[in-house]
């Protein structure tokens, strides 16, 4: 561009070359380059990616990679001075510099301009947005009808007009990029490189070249390096040292950058594990991953296929490390938690804020993108969050910039756990903005078919625009975050966008996989395959419907069953069950070579020693189930030392082992035996998959077993094929990847109910039909029945357990409430490092109240100072309870003491200001509260800070009451 925009001046203004003349009288008039001083001073533009650029104090870009090239071979020393074009240009013509660079062959500039040839010819393009795409581009003419954008003052800018084409100018090609992307105009015209440099830098890797800008020659801009003219020492100097660069290496560098930003194609990517880093792999064992389900293109779950880029990383990652990863699967709001509580390893997907350093351990980005707000109005202009005043704005949970938005926004903010309900709730007119990244906004206006939908700007916080997806890892496995970062170092340039481009590309989402033509094999697999006569054997869990099962028969039945049926019809091989009677004797059959296929199984270290894996084709929730009496649990951990069932030889057994070895687990043969042990009360738990278990306790008729909590860990289910073999490992992830999402579903969808086995005897069936149909009806008539009370059941559960711990009057926590979360809350603080504060609330003078006005009115009093109390402190660690009478205490974690004490004296002035009536008498009232802060050492109990806040109460009430009173825990030493 910096050599273009020469280009647009017009050669017959008369003070143009007056000015010129005396530029060049001046130059003249100082000294030419002697060689004696070898440093060189070179004019660069400083913002031109990805030919030159300042990074920091550092010069960095293609063209800066040229001139370095230059001065080595010359034995130069080269000073960057880096600028716009006209203050290098201007600068260069004065004599403050000795070289130029990026300058085009001119035949004006040659009077007194020495040129080298050019290092490059860069390319004008055309770009485009392939879900909206410009169909011809060969003319000006054929882009008359379309929006497009350039950089202002851009050379070609007058021949664009001239052609009839209304432009849109932005004034920096980043900014020209955002546009195309949020779909401000149809097409933008620049280099062909740096458009998509600054594209892939922003995450708009849907952005597309379409074909060369129709501009003629204007098109075509030649790179050379100037010098002038009466320093011809210093020109042959730089012209011999440019000649000497060979082409092919000339076209690495621009490989380089073009395709890699820079980092080196010949670098070594070499990575290896210390022993000390192997022997703390082995020690943690399994790591539980959380990935969200709906955050497509990064992870999201389809055809119960765990997939995206997150996934892709994360795989490549395991792969280089040796950690064996166990999926969480679910929405940020529910992982989000499981992370705090250390019930999950590494979140995936995380921006980096200074709240979350806390108790995070980051890696570097994988990735960067942008959040945008998407909308139907398409006047409506977005830059900062007032400029949403009065809209109803849709926000996903606990996402990074939530907090910023509801202070602005207040009640007109809705949080939504789903993507896709954000985009539904756009699409139906129930909110006017949805706040999202681009590449997830785009996939689910297409996946939901939403029309009309335009982007109204960027969120942009603090000066930074864009969001990082990190790794977070808990701060006990704090070595774990430097060995993934040291991994994702590790990945390969060439790997990295091979894995953007596969869900980043122009469809923004999952490339369907190809069922065109045959499934082939190699010939080594056809002759693996034909000494065996092409029949494999399988080992299967004979009890565990819908997914599978052996009948009484001994054959395969379930998903896997009928997925396995594909695979045959489309291969040719003959899979035969192997008979057992539990999945620890398939397991054990695995072992000893028994058989040559797990139908359906997880990957777990121990299988490995034995077995390999394919990819995923299922993956199905863990929950632990229990008696309906029972109380829900947060964590495994609330179990304490009850017995809880699970499946001899399930993968599940050998992780909680690992991450829990102080449950008290207890083997079983099968499901159905662990259920029938909990509704006996031989055990407190179950551990399964939610959907054996939902088939097994309806087919034994289990009204009185409920699911009690989330077990943090999925199902990620796959073939496994014996390792000593591995032409069966090629030849099964063939056939797992020829499996379409249309397979997937109709199989699923077969399975989604009870399915029942029959043996019909066909000439009894006349006699039989007429019993059949009643007992059919009857069981429908029971199923229907026995679901409702289900529903009825769990609705009741749900609310007894809310009851338990909620007071009737306020509606907010009671003492229970508060026994059960006040120490949680505490040890999270502790163990995190966490501010930890405890208010004790006090209304002033109340027994005068209620002996003035009655109790009723005394009850209504404290209605309105629950009421008020829940308006000011509305963040997810909050804690609100009454603890008796008139006395109610507020407990939470926070960052910002003085940000705290503001919240309470807001709170306190806000009640004092208000007035409660109550059989038409007025009544205002006040508050004393006593604030206790600090952050919790290990020798610290939960109940200094309750007695440290009991005598700032104190405190409050002698000093006058309707004040408060703050004492930190140094204060009790």
């Amino acid at each position: 561009m910096s050599a273009g925009i020469a280009r647009q001046r017009p050669s017959p203004n008369t003070f143009f070359h007056a000015l010129y003349a005396v530029l060049v009288l001046t130059l003249l008039s100082f000294p030419a380059w002697s060689a004696a001083s070898q440093t060189v001073s070179v004019g660069i533009v400083a913002d031109s990616k990805p030919y030159s650029n300042m990074e920091g104090r550092v010069p960095a870009g293609f063209s800066i990679d040229v001139l370095r090239e230059v001065a080595h071979n010359a034995g130069l020393t080269l000073e960057f001075r880096a600028g716009t074009w006209p203050e290098i240009f201007g600068a260069f013509l004065r004599g403050d510099i000795d070289v130029i660079d990026g300058i085009s062959y001119h035949e004006e500039r040659a009077t007194n301009i020495q040129f080298t040839e050019p290092y490059h010819i860069r390319q004008t393009y055309v770009m485009h947005d392939p879900a909206n795409p410009l169909a011809d581009v060969s003319s000006p003419e054929a882009l008359a009808t379309a929006r497009i954008g350039v950089v202002g003052d851009i050379y070609y800018r007058d021949s664009l007009v001239n052609a009839g084409i209304e432009l849109n100018t932005y004034d920096s090609v980043p900014n020209l990029v955002r546009a195309l992307a949020f779909g401000w105009v149809d097409g933008i015209i620049g280099p062909g490189l740096t458009l998509e440099y600054y594209a892939n830098e922003a995450g708009f890797r849907f952005l597309d070249i379409v074909g060369p800008a129709p501009l003629g020659e204007l098109a075509r801009e030649d790179l050379r390096l100037g010098v002038l003219k009466g320093n011809d020492e210093l020109f042959k100097v730089i012209n011999d040292g440019l000649k000497a660069v060979p082409e092919d290496r000339i076209t690495e560098l621009f490989e380089r950058w073009q395709e890699y930003g820079g980092a080196s194609i010949a670098e070594s990517r070499g990575f290896s594990l210390s022993d000390a880093h192997q022997r703390y792999i082995s020690e943690i064992g399994p790591v539980r991953v959380g990935f969200m389900r709906d955050y497509a293109p990064f992870s999201f779950q389809d055809s119960g296929t765990l997939q995206g880029l997150t996934i892709d990383v994360v795989n490549r990652v395991s792969d280089l490390t040796g950690v064996h990863i166990v999926p969480v699967v679910g929405q940020w709001s529910e992982l989000y938690p499981m992370f705090l509580a250390g019930d999950i390893d590494v979140m995936t997907n995380m921006s980096k804020t200074a709240e979350r350093l806390k108790y995070t351990r980051f890696t570097r980005p994988y990735h960067i993108i942008p959040n945008v707000a998407f909308t139907l109005d398409e006047d409506l202009k977005f830059s900062a969050p007032e400029d949403l005043e009065g809209l109803k704005v849709a926000i996903g949970s606990g996402i990074y910039y939530e907090s910023t938005f509801r202070e602005q926004l207040g009640d007109n903010v809705f949080s939504f756990t789903s993507q896709r309900a954000m985009f539904q709730a756009l699409a139906e007119g129930s909110v006017d903005v949805t706040l999202a990244a681009l590449p997830n906004g785009n996939y689910w206006v297409r996946e939901l078919g939403v029309a009309g939908v335009t982007i109204a700007g960027e969120i942009e916080l603090g000066g930074v625009s864009g969001e990082d997806l990190r790794f977070g890892v808990r701060p006990a496995l704090e070595p774990l975050a430097s060995l993934m970062d040291a991994a994702l170092a590790a990945i390969s340039p060439t790997e990295m966008r091979t894995i953007e481009d596969r869900w980043l590309g122009a469809s923004g989402s999952r490339r369907p996989r190809s069922t065109d033509g045959p499934l082939t094999f190699t010939d080594a697999e056809n002759a693996w395959l034909d000494e065996r006569n092409r029949q494999l054997t399988l080992c299967v869990d004979p009890d565990w419907l819908p997914l599978e099962a052996l009948n009484e028969n001994n054959q395969h039945i379930g998903i896997a069953a009928d997925t396995f049926a594909l695979f045959s019809q489309r291969s040719g091989i003959a899979f035969k069950p192997l008979p057992v009677n539990s999945w620890a004797d398939s397991v054990e059959a695995a072992r000893k070579r028994q058989c040559d296929l797990f139908s359906m199984a997880m990957e777990t270290p121990e299988r490995l020693s034995y077995m390999s894996f394919t990819e995923p084709y299922i993956l199905i929730p863990t929950v632990l189930l229990g008696r309906v009496e029972a109380p829900f649990i947060n964590t495994l951990n609330d179990m304490g030392n009850q017995p809880i069932g699970i499946v001899e030889e399930y993968a599940f057994l050998e992780l909680l082992k690992t991450t829990h070895p102080d449950l008290n687990l207890v083997q079983v043969l099968n499901e159905k035996e662990g259920l029938r042990m909990v509704q006996e009360r031989e055990l407190a738990g179950y551990v399964g998959t939610l959907s054996t278990a939902s088939h097994n306790m309806q087919e034994l008729g289990l009204a009185d077993l409920k699911v009690l909590g989330r077990v943090p860990a999925d199902w990620i289910l796959r073939v496994g094929t014996r390792n000593d073999e591995p032409e069966l490992l090629s030849i099964m992830q063939k056939l797992v990847a020829s499996l379409t999402d249309e397979e997937r579903k109709a199989i699923e969808q077969q399975w989604a109910g009870i399915r029942l086995e029959q043996t019909v005897d066909y000439t009894l069936v006349f006699q039989l039909v007429i019993a059949a149909i009643v007992t059919l009806g009857l069981l429908f008539y029971w199923n229907r029945k026995l679901n409702r009370l289900n529903r009825e059941l769990a609705a009741a559960n749900e609310r007894l357990a809310y009851l338990s711990v909620t007071d009737d009057l306020t509606q907010i926590g009671n003492r229970s409430y508060f026994d059960q979360e006040f120490s949680k809350s505490f040890h999270w603080c502790q163990r995190h490092q966490a501010g930890f504060a405890v208010a004790m609330v006090d209304a002033d003078h109340f027994k005068t109240i209620n002996d003035t006005y009655g109790h009723a009115a005394g009850d209504k009093c404290l209605v309105a100072l629950a009421d008020t109390m829940r308006d000011h402190f509305r963040r997810d660690t909050d804690r609100l309870t009454r603890f008796g009478g008139e006395e109610f205490v507020i407990f939470t974690s926070f960052s910002d003491r003085d940000e705290l004490i503001s919240r309470l004296e807001s709170f306190r002035e806000a009640l004092a200001e208000q007035t409660s009536t109550c059989n038409d008498q007025q009544i205002r009232f006040t508050v004393s509260i006593g604030l206790a802060t600090g952050t919790p050492r290990k020798d610290t109990s939960p109940a200094e800070f309750l007695r440290l806040a009991d005598k700032a109460l104190y405190i409050a009430k002698q000093n006058g009451r309707n004040r408060l009173e703050a004492l930190t825990i140094e204060d009790s030493d």
